[in-house]
């Protein structure tokens, strides 16, 4: 989709977490971001800058805070030679809008699609009025060759009329998205890639999601043991509606004294492995599960920088595990490299994945 996002005000353009919000809002509408443009409240220009995206984009979505929705909306309305009236809700929006809820209003311009919608800071962002006509579809791929996907779906795509982008997501994931063409198929494309790849394919965008679900489908329930990442797995599957079903509790044991006392890691492990060992995580498995009485419980221990690393365990040092009441267990060491956020993130998902690979019977079609 031909779409820009447009945010209007230094207000909300400093304001991270709330600029995090209003992003995240998009993607759920569109599936990904369009073009994103910032323009100052008393930036002159602005009637042109909205003039020239309208020439551009087929649709622009302009977020404004409360400051700036009256200035903004008698822009539009003059570049539509239109009136502004009180609306649906006491909302102000010019007469010819194509559809008006609560703080927001669609209207056209020169064939181009306008949302302006007003937002402000701890309030629930209005409904987005713009529809998304492109048919497209995302989705996860458990494998690790990126190079080797692409030849094998070069045929395929060609075949349904669909364009398609491969991103390595994580170690062993890669994200694709796929577009139908004019004269494109995706339903026929998606059948066709779970029939072949049906032991691979993940069909959500959100892993946290897709693990969240299929253990409700089983009845079943996991626990985390998190060092360097701090409770930020739990914090994952926490942001999934219906988390509680599946989630009671897990535990963040960043110190040596506290995976002993809590996870009942034992002081020679410690000493002779050290905390970011194979040793160590697979003690930490053993420790959620007892603590927790889950079936599946994730650990993590590693050195995420920038501080803290050896020429034995560099910054980036990983051990990631999975294992399961019944005493299966798969731990391993990795090496990411990034930022301490960047590593911290990607542990995570390695984390999820050695899960799917504990249990592939659960998580994908055979």
């Amino acid at each position: 989709m031909n779409n820009a996002l447009l945010i209007i005000g230094e207000d909300i353009k400093i304001n991270q977490p709330f600029l995090n919000y209003i992003f995240e809002n998009y993607m759920a509408k569109f599936g990904e971001l369009g073009d994103i443009k910032f323009i100052e409240k008393n930036d002159k220009n602005m009637p042109l800058a909205i003039q020239n995206l309208a020439k551009k984009y087929s649709s622009i979505l302009i977020f404004s805070s409360d400051e700036n929705y009256h200035l903004v909306a008698k822009i539009i309305a003059t570049l539509t030679s239109d009136i502004l009236e009180l609306k649906f809700s006491q909302t102000l929006a010019p007469s010819m809008s194509k559809l008006i809820k609560k703080d927001s209003f669609l209207i056209v311009l020169d064939g181009c699609e306008i949302n302006l919608v007003k937002v402000n800071p701890l309030q629930k962002l209005p409904e987005i009025l713009i529809n998304d006509t492109e048919k497209s579809q995302k989705f996860f791929i458990f494998a690790d060759d990126l190079e080797d996907l692409r030849e094998y779906f070069e045929p395929i795509c060609a075949k349904f009329d669909i364009d398609l982008s491969l991103s390595k997501f994580s170690k062993f994931l890669i994200l694709a998205s796929a577009k139908e063409r004019k004269f494109g198929k995706l339903v026929g494309f998606i059948d066709e890639v779970l029939e072949v790849l049906s032991n691979q394919v993940i069909m959500e965008e959100n892993l946290a999601k897709f693990i969240v679900e299929k253990l409700k489908a089983i009845g079943a329930k996991i626990s985390f043991a998190e060092s360097c990442t701090a409770g930020l797995i739990a914090s994952k599957i926490g942001e999934i509606s219906g988390a509680s079903e599946v989630f009671d509790g897990s535990l963040v044991t960043y110190s040596n004294q506290i995976k002993h006392i809590w996870l009942d890691v034992s002081e020679d492990v410690l000493e002779e492995f050290g905390a970011v060992s194979k040793e160590c995580v697979i003690k930490m498995i053993d420790g959620a599960i007892e603590a927790s009485g889950a079936n599946f419980a994730l650990a993590v221990s590693g050195i995420a920088g920038p501080t803290g690393g050896s020429e034995q365990k560099p910054v980036g040092t990983v051990f990631i595990g999975a294992g399961s009441r019944n005493g299966k267990k798969l731990v391993d060491r990795f090496f990411i490299q990034g930022d301490r956020n960047y590593i911290r993130n990607e542990s995570v998902n390695i984390a999820f994945s050695m899960l799917l690979k504990l249990k592939p019977d659960l998580f994908f079609r055979e």
